[in-house]
This record gives C-alpha cells, structure tokens and sequence, in this order.
C-alpha cells in the first residue's frame, strides 16, 4: 500500500475558446431535433466525459507504441490477466481527472439542416431537421488534475501531459458531434501548470489552500512524436456573383431567407461545404465505377451513421472547417413564383431572400479547408479534382444555385501532405505553379487514374 501513496499534484487550468460551434446533445427533442446538454441552471456545459474520451482516443490513435503500463497507469485501465491458471479482472483507476467545463456567457442558437437528393440535388420531402449549437467564441473555464503516487513515473505523465496540451493550443482537436463538418473545434488559451509535491511542507500548505497562482505558463518536456499521415488543402475563393446559405427567420421584418451567421459573422458551413464535395466525389467515381463500389468508397472516406436500415456506422475520415465568408454585403432581393403554364406570377407567392454580394470584384471571400486523415494517394487525387471544379467554377455551394448562386472563382490554394507543400495561385485566369510542384500534384492524378483502372 505503500507504493500507492499519493506523493504529488500537476493543476492546469486554462480557458477553452470555442473555433467553431460545438454540439453536445443531450438527448432530448422538446425545442430541437438535437438539444445541446444543459445543467440545471439550463446553461450548456462540456461534459469531462467527452473532453476525457477524445483525448484517450486522440492519444492512442495516434501514438500506439506508446500505450504501455505507464501510460495505462495515467488513464487508467480494465482488463483480465491471467493469475495462476486463471483469468482474473484488474483495474486500475485513471490518475488524469477532469471537470465538467462551464462558461458564463455561451449562447445557444438554432441551425437547420436539410437533407439533399444526390441525384437530382434538390432538397428531399419530409427531411428538414434543426439542431440547436452552442455558438462560436464561448470561452470554457479548464481544470484538470493529475495525482502522483509513489509507483508512478511523474515524467511519463508529465510528457503525455505535454502531448495532449499541444493540439488543444494549436486547434487540431475537435469535441462534441459533426466534428468532421467543422464543428466543435477550440483553442486552449492562457494556460497554466500548477505542481505540487506533498514531500515539501510549503506545497502541501498551497495545495490546503488550492493556491495555484505560481504555475508556469507549459509543461518544460517535449511530446510524443509521430507520423503525420494528413492530406489537407486550404484553398481561397472570390465570389462570383452572389451566395446563400439559408437560414430562416422567425423576426417578422426579416426577409424569409437569410444567410447563416455564428457569432454576428457570416459563415459557410462545413455542413454545406461537405455535402456538395461528398456528393461531387461520388459523381465523379461513378464515372468510372459501379454505383455500389463508389457508394461504398464514399463511405470509408465520408463516414456512414445508419443507412436504410443499416446500423453500420463509419467515422469520416475527411474534416471540413467552418469559415467566416468576407467582403461582402447583404442586400435584399424580392422575387415571385411564375407559373410555369400561363406565364404568370403565383397569387401569394411573394417571397424575399438576403443573399450576400462581393464587395468588389476577384476579392477573397470564402476560404475552403478540406483535410483527410490517414489518406491514400487515390483519395488526395480525387480530392484534387473536386478542387478543379470548384476553382472552374462548376461546383457551386449554398441555396438558389439555379438562379446561378454559389458560384466561386479560384484565387489560390495550399496543398499540404508529409510535410509537403504546393502552393497554386492565379493570375490573369492562368495558374502559377513551378514544374517541380505540378509533378508532384501530377502523382496524386496517377495514382487515382491507377485506381480507376483497378476497379474497372
């Protein structure tokens, strides 16, 4: 019992800054079709069970080699052994423990979502949803405490401490639902690291007083390192004519269709980005491809959550980032319905949209990030040809596309892999792009073409 002593305590605390809207449902449908989790105040929280869970996963996902005993000590475990002839259970309780996140000024609002036909691309009957989000620039109050015994390796808790602490920083990990669409991604922000060791006497008077004022701003150790297996692609856009992305209004001198906004910012959806891309992809392989081998491509890279009855269920390994749409203006339009037998308007058909203008011509307005975790060379091509048709403008995005919205205009875009970068910028409608680079997108486009030919 001895060795179990408890001989120390690390603190960090911080501020968790929201990226994008986070979803957390809670299981209830009484306002929305997903009601973000609320405590009794009806104030939303971040639950520890879902920080704690990603960080677990996000650990041992990407560091495999490194889940030993120690590790197994810091998050703790279940498992059987085999104990003189006999499989027996042992546990050991986690030494990581973090609290339930609150903020005192997180809003809640409403989104709406709608289901496409991939075929035709309109909307399909009945399958208009609403879910409520917790908006964008929330900030959540962080406390994590670790407990140091005497059979434990502090360095080795120090060090995956350090490991989990440097994506939070950098916003590479997302909590909550639809984290492939954007959401739910933060920063963590003005941390601190508190240590404590109960062999000093003056640490065990500050511990008493849960002093935590003396804490350094990191943790002095380097991660844990590992192959970064992503294939990513920011690419900028200036809007060509007009774009909507629509979200209704329950204000009576709002017009009936407005664009979506989270913060007071106009945003473009990763919602709207994903759909139109996924459904572009498989167009494309079903080019070349049966329907049944793209539909089934389409879910390994996408994801699948239950189809037609169909529990199987695939995480997506493509993340799309929600971004703010710049330089532009709202302005009101009002339009009729025409009957399409007499040529005349539609008594009561009167409707109004506030779609959003470029400010001026060929400026940057929309950014487009597109990432695949553990991607294959086929996949980066495939996503390289979606790039194509969105730069030649021949994938619009958003609402009323058949009034010609949603039309965009290439600008420039960073192609990123294995710590690789090309950069592809226009000018005077031509593209900029060395020799050395466009050989480089070059293999991307042949190892896709060698896929088509595989699976034809």
């Amino acid at each position: 019992m001895e060795e179990a002593s408890v001989v120390g305590k690390i603190i960090i605390t911080g501020k968790l800054h929201l990226e994008s809207p986070l979803i957390i449902g809670s299981g209830k449908e009484d306002y929305a079709d997903i009601e973000v989790l609320k405590d009794d105040e009806d104030k939303p929280y971040i639950p520890a069970t879902s920080i704690i869970g990603v960080l677990r996963h996000y650990f041992y996902d990407h560091f495999p080699n490194d889940w030993t005993q120690e590790t197994k000590q810091f998050w703790g475990f279940s498992e059987k052994v085999k104990y003189d002839g006999e499989f027996k259970q042992k546990s050991n309780q986690s030494a990581f423990i973090c609290h339930d996140l609150y903020s005192s000024h997180a809003a809640i609002r409403i989104r709406d979502g709608v289901k496409i036909d991939p075929k035709n691309q309109v909307a399909k009957e009945k399958c208009k949803y609403n879910y409520e989000i917790i908006d964008r620039g929330a900030i959540f109050n962080l406390f994590w405490e670790v407990t140091l015994r005497k059979h434990y390796n502090a360095e080795t808790f120090r060090r995956i401490l350090a490991t989990i602490i440097e994506p939070l920083q950098s916003g590479t990990i997302s909590f909550g639902a639809k984290t492939g669409n954007g959401f739910g991604k933060c920063k963590l922000k003005t941390i601190q690291v508190s240590e404590f060791d109960f062999r000093n006497k003056e640490d065990v008077l500050r511990w008493m007083k849960q002093d935590f004022s003396n804490g350094k701003s990191g943790i002095d150790l380097m991660p844990f390192s590992y192959q970064n297996n992503s294939f990513s692609i920011e690419a900028k856009f200036a809007i060509k004519n007009s774009i909507i992305i629509k979200s209704y209004s329950e204000a009576v001198k709002m017009p009936d269709a407005t664009s979506t906004t989270s913060n007071g910012k106009f945003v473009l959806p990763g919602t709207s980005i994903k759909g139109a891309i996924r459904n572009r992809a498989t167009k494309i392989l079903k080019t070349f491809c049966d329907d049944g081998e793209a539909n089934e491509k389409m879910d390994c890279l996408f994801g699948i959550a239950g189809r037609d009855g169909n529990d199987t269920k695939i995480k997506s390994r493509v993340i799309i980032e929600e971004r703010k749409i710049e330089n532009v203006i709202p302005e009101m339009q009002n339009r009729i319905k025409i009957d399409r037998f007499t040529g005349g308007t539609v008594k009561t058909a009167l409707f109004n949209s506030m779609p959003l203008w470029a400010k001026e011509n060929n400026s940057e307005s929309i950014t487009i990030v597109i990432k695949i975790n553990k991607y294959k060379q086929w996949e980066a091509g495939l996503m390289l040809q979606v790039l194509k048709d969105l730069w030649c403008e021949d994938l619009p995005l958003g609402g009323e596309k058949n009034i010609g919205r949603g039309v965009l205009q290439g600008i420039s875009a960073s192609v990123k892999w294995d710590d690789q970068e090309v950069v592809i910028k226009s000018r005077d409608d031509r593209l900029e792009l060395d020799e050395s680079s466009a050989t480089k997108l070059n293999n991307f486009a042949r190892s896709f073409g060698e896929y088509i030919q595989e699976v034809v």
